[in-house]
């Protein structure tokens, strides 16, 4: 007798508070973090989009893609994410930061990644494993002189600088950037999401 073999999904664990965040936000977000799935950690990258109603439109998959961009003479990351049928979306992220460096170091050495997107009634997440080439350009992102750190503020200005020129894509707000504690996934701060079949 033969039966169906249905793989199970697995549960996955993240930060509760990088979740609420994303829940509390209303405009488009995005925020940097970590994920368990299967006793692994993992890089995650989360974006809130709540004007999405539905989660199925947004397919089966997405394309992300970064560069290094210049603003205003200083080097910036900047993350484009197209999912099937959206508008083109990115994020500009301060590549001297401690949180970009940690998840870019782990985006370098895993086999994978998460994108998790929230939306205004759940969230759904995409897995993406890479293969050599891409952990060697986020390790060469990794490598980039760091020696001279970008100011909170000052980099507030170079985001405000891009987003009055940036009219290809729309760009959504960089949450979490100065708060560690969003990459941690021990304790009272591990949030654990259980697949709906």
């Amino acid at each position: 007798m033969m039966s169906n073999i249905h793989r199970l999904l697995p549960r996955l664990v993240l930060n509760r508070r990088l979740l609420q965040a994303l829940v509390d936000e209303h405009q488009p977000s995005c925020v940097l973090g970590f994920v368990e799935e299967r006793r692994q950690v993992l890089p995650l990258i989360a974006l809130g989009l709540q004007e999405i109603e539905d989660l199925a439109q947004l397919g089966d998959g997405f394309r992300l893609s970064h560069q290094v961009v210049l603003v205003r003479g200083v080097e910036t990351l900047r993350l484009d994410f197209e999912f099937q049928g959206r508008m083109p979306l990115q994020v500009l992220l301060d590549p001297t930061n401690v949180v970009v460096q940690r998840v870019l170091e782990a985006l370098a050495e895993a086999q994978a990644y998460f994108v998790l997107v929230v939306g205004a009634h759940g969230v759904t997440t995409f897995r993406a494993d890479h293969g050599a080439q891409e952990r060697q350009q986020f390790g060469g992102l990794c490598r980039r002189d760091q020696s001279g750190t970008i100011k909170p503020e000052r980099f507030a200005s170079l985001e405000r600088t891009w987003r009055e020129y940036s009219t290809e894509r729309a760009s959504i707000v960089w949450l979490g950037r100065d708060d560690p504690s969003l990459l941690d996934l021990s304790g009272p701060q591990r949030y654990e999401l259980r697949p709906a079949v």
